[in-house]
């Protein structure tokens, strides 16, 4: 098959715009490579391209197809990278992952080995555009496991339609490709992670590539002066517009995807050495970068992710040192990786097959291991370990079935004394979100004398008349109606104390916590949208005033302190490898936060709260237990002995019992002024 240069030219594109989009290079106020995720399907619609003229090649010029050799050269090609950068990320995963990061990286190397990432990510509710997923250091192999299982189709495929159906092939990848894309669209928006990942939303992205050839083959290339003078500027435009102007709200893959899908397909059809854009793409440097190109896409995400775990707040420099790692690695790896596995005479099969078997053996026990030992426990100091390989926090609290109460609708607890123990004592509802999810198994556990209620609603503290919608447009489950059916629920329970808690500065600022101290928790956004009319302010009010209205006593639960760092993350990434050095680095080291930058964070929920001077409306400062306490002017994190954040919000069991301490207290007092 002939050499394209301008086809390592698009290979460079593809990648680097994958690397820019993850890199989040922010150039006057912009992200300008917001859609570079798009380099992805340019991958896609090369690699369909190039495996289709393969197999129809061997077919026409021998009249038959070896699957034996076709796996075989794609096993070359893949895996030795594949293996080698597994093997080198393993001491930097030992070092810089709790317990539970460890075992999810361990499970998703697992499935790439075996060629499912991509349904590995989906079923573990990993959002590809989200912040939290810069830090998951495999999962760009989503893509592997997409392209591996078109690899098993598509050769069965073509040969059964070469066969019997010749003269129908264009149609059947046409009408294959017709199928796939209305799949794909229609899912982009009813559920779009399962379209991203899903295969049958991202073949017809390859089937285009598989027409390309097609059609090369039986009808040459398009031989037109005009053509190639026009076409390719074209398609550069195209693919230009999916890297600069998609973002992820963009619905994708969908119908919006065709158009850098058809710019791809009019410079491979189009372009050559001798036109503009074809020389440009045929560019000595543009080729180099496209030849290392897979060997940079395997290198990119765990070089970028293990130095975001490192330091959370990188700059320009920092990841420009990343960019160079990357390729430095990558032109390595594909000298004295990818070069000498590809070539037969210096890499037999039988020696191929031996590689890349104890390859796969080492990283498959090695990786086993870290499951059986819940991510190799004990190389991390025990205080860091809360919560990393068990539930998260706000699932602690379980149903009589055993099924979490988070996100579970509403969870009743009868008293468990005898009834004439507990009469006059009131019953009570707890109303908020994963912050109050967080405490509450301590508090079904210390109250168990009471009639108790959870309504546990994952980012949706309690107000009325609105609803919550991400970054990218598409509704939150809290919406207006779910509020209003939350408060029905509350107001005809029988409980006479409502505790309201939740993390009410999201929901009045719309932004993500940023400490102004390099702990950046998303550049992501919330909007709080009312079809009356109100501000997110004037929302929570009337949630708290129809509590008032249907005489329930009001326990206010103010604010969390956020941190905007990981708390375990952060310091297990800082921490002396010397165990016994810890207590005394904690005490030299305290990971604070801002004491002004809490009360900026918080001011508007404080200003809401205030509001109500009401006898039934009670308050609890969970602030004031780690504010000006240890340091003037700071918030602590943790002590020498405990942390007190499981992330940068959700507090440990630690952090939980001594918050739970003010709101039973409180509790306590509002029981004895319903005696008086």
């Amino acid at each position: 098959m002939k050499y394209r240069p301008e086809v390592d030219g698009l290979r460079a594109i593809a990648v680097l715009s994958v690397i820019m989009y993850h890199a989040q290079f922010v150039v006057f106020g912009r992200d300008w490579f917001q859609g570079g995720y798009i380099g992805v399907d340019v991958f896609f619609v090369i690699s369909g391209y190039l495996i289709t003229k393969i197999i129809l090649s061997e077919l026409r010029q021998t009249g038959s197809f070896d699957y034996a050799f076709f796996y075989e050269r794609r096993a070359r090609r893949i895996l030795p990278v594949l293996f080698v950068v597994m093997l080198v990320s393993f001491p930097f995963a030992w070092r810089l992952l709790l317990p539970g990061d460890f075992v999810e990286y361990s499970k998703s190397i697992l499935s790439a080995v075996f060629f499912g990432s991509n349904f590995f990510f989906y079923y573990a509710t990993t959002d590809y555009g989200a912040d939290s997923s810069l830090l998951k250091p495999f999962l760009h192999t989503w893509s592997l496991g997409i392209e591996e299982q078109f690899y098993i189709v598509l050769p069965l495929l073509v040969v059964f339609f070469h066969r019997f159906l010749n003269r129908y092939i264009l149609l059947l990848f046409s009408l294959l490709l017709l199928v796939s894309l209305v799949w794909s669209a229609s899912m982009s928006t009813s559920q779009p992670e399962l379209n991203f990942y899903f295969p049958l939303s991202r073949f017809w992205e390859l089937l285009t590539g598989s027409i390309l050839a097609y059609l090369e083959i039986k009808r040459g290339r398009l031989g037109n002066r005009l053509a190639s003078l026009l076409l390719p500027p074209a398609g550069i435009a195209l693919i230009g517009a999916g890297v600069f102007l998609f973002d992820n709200a963009t619905p994708h893959p969908g119908y919006l995807t065709a158009l850098p899908v058809l710019g791809v397909a009019l410079i491979i059809a189009a372009s050559s050495a001798s036109d503009p854009v074809g020389r440009i793409l045929a560019w000595r440097p543009i080729v180099a970068v496209g030849l290392v190109s897979y060997s940079a896409y395997l290198w990119h995400f765990p070089v970028f992710a293990f130095a975001r775990i490192s330091n959370s707040s990188p700059g320009y420099g920092d990841k420009l040192v990343w960019l160079l790692i990357t390729f430095v690695l990558s032109a390595i790896s594909y000298v004295a990786v990818e070069q000498p596995f590809r070539r037969q005479s210096i890499m037999r099969r039988k020696t191929l097959l031996w590689t890349l078997s104890a390859a796969a053996s080492l990283i498959i026990g090695l990786q086993a291991s870290a499951l059986y030992t819940q991510g190799f426990v004990e190389r991390v100091p025990s205080m860091f370990r809360e919560g990393s390989f068990e539930d998260e926090p706000w699932m602690t609290l379980k149903k009589p079935d055993g099924n979490p109460c988070f996100d579970g609708g509403v969870c009743v607890f009868e008293a468990e004394q005898e009834p004439a123990a507990t009469d006059g004592r009131p019953g009570i509802f707890f109303l908020g979100d994963s912050h109050l999810a967080a405490v509450a198994s301590g508090l079904r556990e210390r109250l168990a004398d009471h009639d108790l209620y959870f309504d546990l609603l994952g980012g949706c503290p309690f107000y009325l008349g609105a609803s919550r919608y991400e970054s990218d447009g598409v509704a939150n489950k809290c919406s207006a109606e779910r509020q209003a059916e939350r408060l029905e629920t509350v107001v005809d329970s029988p409980a006479e104390i409502v505790v309201l808690m939740g993390r009410y500065p999201l929901v009045l600022s719309g932004r993500w916590f940023d400490n102004r101290e390099g702990g950046v928790e998303s550049t992501d956004y919330i909007e709080i949208r009312s079809e009356q009319g109100l501000s997110p302010a004037e929302a929570v009010r009337r949630g708290i005033q129809r509590l008032l209205d249907a005489e329930k006593q009001v326990l206010l639960v103010y604010p969390l302190v956020e941190v905007g760092w990981n708390v375990p993350e952060k310091l297990n990434s800082e921490r002396p490898d010397d165990f016994a050095e810890l207590k005394k680095w904690l005490r030299e080291n305290p990971l604070t936060v801002s004491f002004n930058a809490y009360m900026t964070r918080a001011h508007q929920t404080f200003e809401v709260f205030d509001s109500f001077d009401h006898p039934n409306v009670h308050r609890v400062y969970p602030h004031k237990l780690l504010c000006n306490t240890e340091i003037q002017g700071r918030c602590v994190t943790h002590d020498e002995d405990h942390l007190y954040y499981a992330d940068d919000d959700h507090p440990t069991s630690r952090g939980r019992e001594m918050i739970n301490d003010l709101i039973i207290e409180e509790i306590r007092e509002i029981e004895l002024s319903l005696q008086r």
